[in-house]
């Protein structure tokens, strides 16, 4: 009985530990309007994203697990995405990582999240490479 208890207990901490580790690495983007900013060279854009290209990036970068890194890629906070207090630096470069600024934290896109993401930004008047 006595080792039943401590495999439960093991297992219930094992679970914490795990469901900790998910709510405080992963993006978890915040409800509210998602602003476009895309400030370079003679472009100055600030614009809210449609509903339905909100969805898209919401569901592109939600879950992603976010990484102590400092990839030779450039961020910068005029080539973003911002919800709420929230600024997703974009890789100004083709490089398929976003940096979370406020975290000091990056995550990884596929190469088809990266495709999806740029042709949406694309629309809204942001241009790649832009560096």
């Amino acid at each position: 009985m006595k080792k039943r208890a401590v495999i439960i207990c093991s297992l219930l901490f094992v679970t914490v530990l795990a469901l900790s580790f998910f709510l405080i690495f992963t993006v978890r983007v915040p409800k509210g309007e998602i602003m476009a900013v895309f400030q370079y060279d003679d472009v100055d854009i600030i614009e809210p994203l449609s509903s339905e290209d909100a969805k898209v990036v919401r569901k592109i970068f939600g879950g992603k697990v976010l990484r102590l890194d400092s990839p030779s890629c450039s961020f910068d906070e005029t080539v973003a995405l911002v919800v709420g207090n929230q600024t997703y630096c974009i890789a100004c470069d083709t490089c398929p990582i976003v940096y979370l600024l406020e975290a000091d934290k990056y995550f990884y896109l596929s190469n088809k999240e990266n495709e999806a993401l740029r042709d949406l930004l694309s629309e809204y008047g942001f241009i790649f490479p832009c560096i």
